[in-house]
């Protein structure tokens, strides 16, 4: 049950590239904002960068296919198959991991996007 439990928790704590597929862009840019700050401190200490940090090589687009492909879509398959009701998280990672793959644009097209998304927010939460 222990176990079971701590997997759960996991889910949650990777859960954003399974939410609808304009939330996990938005959380997308969030975490990739976060991650690339993180490899800019570590270029200005003169420290290696850690890999997925660095914004000289990696793209946010890039980095969410590949957190699906090799972190997300094992383990939700997995829990998946241990719980049944869970099978839609499942549908919809297939689904999200779909559109990564179909993205045009690239980064400068995502953050645009999200730009669009948090100025239209902004301005229906001040009226």
């Amino acid at each position: 049950m222990l176990l079971l439990m701590q997997m759960m928790l996991k889910c949650a704590d990777i859960s954003n590239v399974l939410k609808p597929f304009a939330v996990a862009k938005d959380w997308a840019v969030c975490i990739t904002d976060e991650f690339f700050a993180q490899g800019d401190m570590e270029l200005s200490r003169g420290l290696d960068v850690t890999p997925m940090c660095d914004r000289r090589t990696q793209s946010r687009v890039g980095s969410q296919k590949g957190f699906i492909d090799f972190v997300v879509a094992p383990f939700v398959k997995c829990l998946g198959r241990l719980i049944p009701g869970l099978e839609p998280l499942v549908e919809r990672l297939a689904y999200n991991r779909r559109l990564w793959g179909e993205f045009e644009g690239g980064d400068e097209a995502l953050l645009a996007q999200i730009r669009e998304v948090r100025k239209a927010r902004a301005e229906a939460w001040a009226a």
